[in-house]
């Protein structure tokens, strides 16, 4: 994969996109370590948040199943969703610095923005990158991801105006392309152009390369088919990283220096050009294989070398994942085996849930026992073991396969 061939500056503000968004929960430590009255309203911030997210998430899907067409791409609801994202973060600042007796309906409201604003906005981030086939989404999804990590923690690193304005740039820059290119001609004008303009140059086009029409569960139980260790990774990264706060050597985050790492790790992968299909080697081969090596480092007794170098590098695990998952996303969108606005929706739909999960996981007693580390353990080791079961038993259904076909031809002879 040649990046100085294939690289558009647009491409960068993917980076601003996935820096300042709300539902990753490293993106508001900023707010939450640097504004007076934040430790009394992000509690109601966050749950608002997320409870919006995922309702406006399944019913943009179920809209979108149900009325065939590419209707949240199209202009009033491009603009409409740059402007509550932009608007939210304004709102959600200003009631976290200032406070008073209205700061918890301002805080509520930007929590509603923030929620449709980022729906929207990676709905359009998403169907923008549906352009791009497996090993260049993978490549940009790596290269947005780690530099989004880096921008993290640069921010944290500065004092809190300086960092609030930095910020707030990147949110600008993250909600501007897509509200431009939908103004402009389309979601898919521009710098994708050629790549992404015959994916749904019209939308009776796109739709009817779907095939017939299926209702919405049976059109998530696909989805769920064809993109189940993918999406269970995508859904470990959320959980894990709204859990627990780990830092390396007491100074560094290990959700973001994993991310960081995580990517470095993903990248080499776009180049592997003799191994065709490359998603079934990832998934079948690479990632058990990193899973078993957890496993036996998570084995060792506390307080030992193993078992430490396991816990920094369960998030490096977490990070790659994630970054797999979205790049697998992209590849479903540019298939064309689902609509994009069904694939993305669902998906910011689903994060979301899993983060608020693992937020609320982490003020209970078991994660709040050492830290979280046990129950840590045990959860990640459950989800090592489910990875290195789907090779498995995907092996022993196509020999038993395989045997039926051989039972009946021999019948049959």
């Amino acid at each position: 994969m040649r990046f100085t061939q294939d690289f558009r500056a647009e491409y960068l503000l993917v980076v601003a996109f996935f820096a300042t968004m709300p539902l990753y929960s490293p993106n508001m430590v900023l707010f939450h370590d640097g504004m007076p009255f934040a430790d009394e309203l992000m509690p109601l911030f966050v749950n608002v948040l997320m409870a919006s997210s995922i309702l406006a998430g399944v019913a943009v899907a179920w809209i979108s199943s149900r009325r065939r067409d590419l209707l949240f791409l199209r202009v009033p609801w491009v603009v409409a969703g740059c402007v509550l994202y932009v608007g939210g973060f304004a709102l959600a600042t200003v009631a976290f610095g200032l406070g008073g007796s209205a700061a918890t309906v301002a805080v509520a409201c930007a929590g509603v923005a923030l929620g449709a604003g980022t729906l929207e906005l990676a709905v359009a981030w998403g169907a923008m990158l549906s352009g791009l086939d497996l090993r260049h989404a993978l490549g940009w999804v790596a290269v947005a991801m780690g530099c989004a990590s880096l921008l993290q923690l640069l921010l944290a690193s500065v004092q809190v105006g300086v960092g609030l304005a930095v910020f707030f740039l990147l949110v600008l820059l993250g909600a501007v392309l897509p509200a431009v290119r939908a103004v402009r001609g389309g979601i898919f004008s521009g710098a994708w152009g050629e790549q992404a303009a015959p994916l749904v140059s019209r939308d009776d086009d796109f739709y009817g390369s779907l095939g017939g029409p299926t209702s919405f569960l049976a059109t998530v139980r696909q989805m769920a088919q064809v993109l189940i260790v993918p999406f269970a990774g995508l859904l470990m990264f959320a959980f894990m990283m709204g859990v627990r706060k780990f830092f390396v050597l007491d100074v560094v985050s290990a959700e973001v220096l994993g991310v960081v790492v995580g990517a470095a790790l993903v990248l080499p992968l776009c180049s592997l050009r003799r191994v065709k299909p490359l998603l079934p080697f990832i998934y079948q081969v690479l990632v058990p294989v990193f899973a078993l090596a957890l496993i036996i480092c998570n084995s060792f007794y506390r307080g030992t070398f193993p078992l430490l170098i396991a816990a920094y590098a369960s998030y490096v695990f977490y990070g790659a994942m994630g970054i797999l998952a979205l790049a697998s996303l992209c590849a479903m969108a540019h298939a064309r085996e689902f609509s994009p606005v069904l694939i993305y929706s669902l998906t910011v739909a689903c994060f979301a849930a899993a983060s608020w999960l693992g937020i609320f996981c982490g003020t209970l007693p078991p994660f709040d026992a050492d830290n979280g580390g046990p129950s840590l353990l045990v959860v990640s080791t459950c989800y090592f073991a489910f990875l290195l079961a789907v090779p498995l038993f995907g092996a022993w259904h196509r020999e038993r396969a395989g045997a039926g076909a051989s039972l009946l031809a021999d019948g049959r002879a």
